[in-house]
């Protein structure tokens, strides 16, 4: 576990070279071709005088604030100088303003994700008051939520959630009777980017005789939906070594994806879901048809076109290797690792949301993987008000500052050679979906994902074996969040 404080100093020459790259990006990728659409970029162009992070009520509080982060977000939180690269320093520089407007010495501390929800447990269950705030992870939701650990926000007067700096799908689908334990949005930036997308290779596309810019028009026209991606991935899965056998080592591939990505990103991204939110209370509302059919349309493309499908958790790297060697029309993935795993291909590529499940759907839908982060605060805390302060400080100005330096950094090489690509990402970012059955991690959501690793054709007798333990799960949460009132 590591310690680390921030000072004080705040670099006003830095915070002027934000403000103007923030506005550069929301002219180059800001609405994608619908004039409807705002982003956190958008508002820092529309007026610099009207910032989020203005309305928050500055307190000189002359104290400490102790955050407990998992290691794989230590970055969103502890930057302890700046290093020229951009994100590390807009997230520098949002830790020195708040610490200077508000008097306060931030302190993180770093462990893995398990342990942050147990230590979590630990303290809250002692009355301990050692961390003002948590982050945790898709488990954090039964191990601290559902089981009484969290203090609930919505009460909290200091944070305001109805504002877009907090996700409002999540607020709205993970909020049980007025009870909100866990949220995330622009507090967290590496949010943003465990967002689900595509991305295709332009090389490939343009041998099989289409083009880039037909694919995006079709995009931007609604028309992206699996059974657009089906025509276009017929006869690619190809055996290139003529060993009779397709080998993700040596062969081409219509589509590569992971087990624990893309049954999830395809089902919820063609409207797909399980619980809904009905006037603040959880309701099952799928039916049989729905999931079905769905499922349907993803054997399709997965299975009947021998699609990569990686099963061995080990392995999950080769189905972006694959895709990164040139040998893979798509590839399902996140936002963070296009960065990671794409963007050093010798092979042009592209970015695209996830295809609807008809043109009848009125939105892309993007799935957002468990690995996600969460701020929670837990119940013993002292003073509530305090840490909603600082907290609400934090998120308004990422929303102001930090998020536009993500997306840049992760379309950064896309948007000089592919505006289009750049653009993409508001489509992917602007409905997340998030489905209370996956984060209280109920059989029956993995049900997509057992059935493409076994080769079922339908998994009609599946859905319907699981429908009242699914029925007996909800009313198990119900009754937890009830006592943990």
């Amino acid at each position: 576990m590591k310690r680390m404080t921030v000072g004080r100093g705040l670099s006003l020459v830095l915070a002027l070279v934000l403000t103007l790259s923030s506005l550069l990006f929301a002219v180059s990728c800001g609405n994608a071709g619908d004039e409807n659409v705002t982003t956190g970029a958008d508002t820092v162009a529309e007026t610099e005088t009207n910032l989020a992070y203005d309305t928050v009520e500055k307190e000189k509080f002359g104290r400490e604030f102790t955050i407990l982060t998992r290691e794989d977000t230590l970055e969103q939180f502890e930057v302890e100088k700046l290093t020229g690269d951009l994100l590390d320093d807009a997230i520098y520089e949002r830790n020195t303003t708040v610490a200077n407007d508000f008097d306060v010495e931030i302190v993180v501390f770093n462990k893995p994700y398990d342990q942050v929800m147990t230590t979590m447990q630990s303290h809250v269950g002692s009355g301990l008051n050692d961390y003002n705030l948590y982050t945790g992870h898709k488990f954090a939701f039964t191990s601290c939520a559902q089981s009484g650990y969290c203090y609930n926000l919505a009460t909290i007067a200091s944070m305001d959630l109805s504002q877009p700096w907090w996700d409002q799908n999540c607020l709205e689908n993970l909020t049980i009777d007025g009870r909100t334990y866990l949220i995330t949005g622009d507090i967290d930036p590496a949010s943003m980017c465990i967002s689900a997308c595509f991305v295709y290779n332009k090389t490939m596309l343009s041998m099989l005789g289409k083009s880039a810019t037909e694919l995006n028009e079709l995009t931007r026209n609604g028309g992206w939906t699996l059974d657009v991606m089906y025509e276009y991935g017929k006869d690619v899965t190809f055996d290139l070594n003529g060993d009779g056998k397709i080998e993700y080592t040596s062969d081409r591939f219509n589509l590569t994806s992971w087990m624990m990505d893309v049954p999830y990103s395809l089902y919820y991204g063609a409207g797909g879901n399980f619980v809904t939110n009905v006037d603040g209370i959880p309701e099952l509302t799928y039916t049989a048809e729905q999931v079905t059919g769905i499922y349907e349309k993803i054997y399709k493309v997965i299975i009947e076109q021998n699609a990569y499908y990686v099963t061995n958790l080990a392995e999950y790297e080769t189905c972006y290797q694959v895709f990164h060697s040139g040998r893979a029309l798509f590839c399902d993935i996140t936002l963070s690792k296009i960065t990671g795993f794409v963007s050093d291909m010798a092979d042009p590529y592209g970015i695209l949301p996830i295809p609807k499940y008809d043109a009848n759907q009125q939105e892309y839908l993007s799935f957002v993987n468990g690995a996600t982060p969460f701020v929670m605060i837990g119940k013993s805390e002292k003073d509530p008000e305090f840490v909603g302060t600082i907290v609400e400080a934090m998120a308004t100005y990422n929303y102001d500052k930090v998020t536009p330096q993500l997306f840049q950094v992760v379309t950064k090489l896309q948007a000089a050679q592919d505006p289009e690509s750049a653009a993409m990402v508001d489509y992917i970012v602007r409905n997340r979906i998030w489905d209370l059955g996956y984060y209280a991690d109920w059989e029956i959501t993995n049900l997509v994902r057992l059935g493409l690793m076994d080769g079922k054709a339908e998994i009609a007798a599946d859905l319907s074996s699981e429908q009242s333990r699914t029925e007996r799960k909800l009313a198990t949460l119900l009754r937890s969040f009830d006592r943990h009132k």
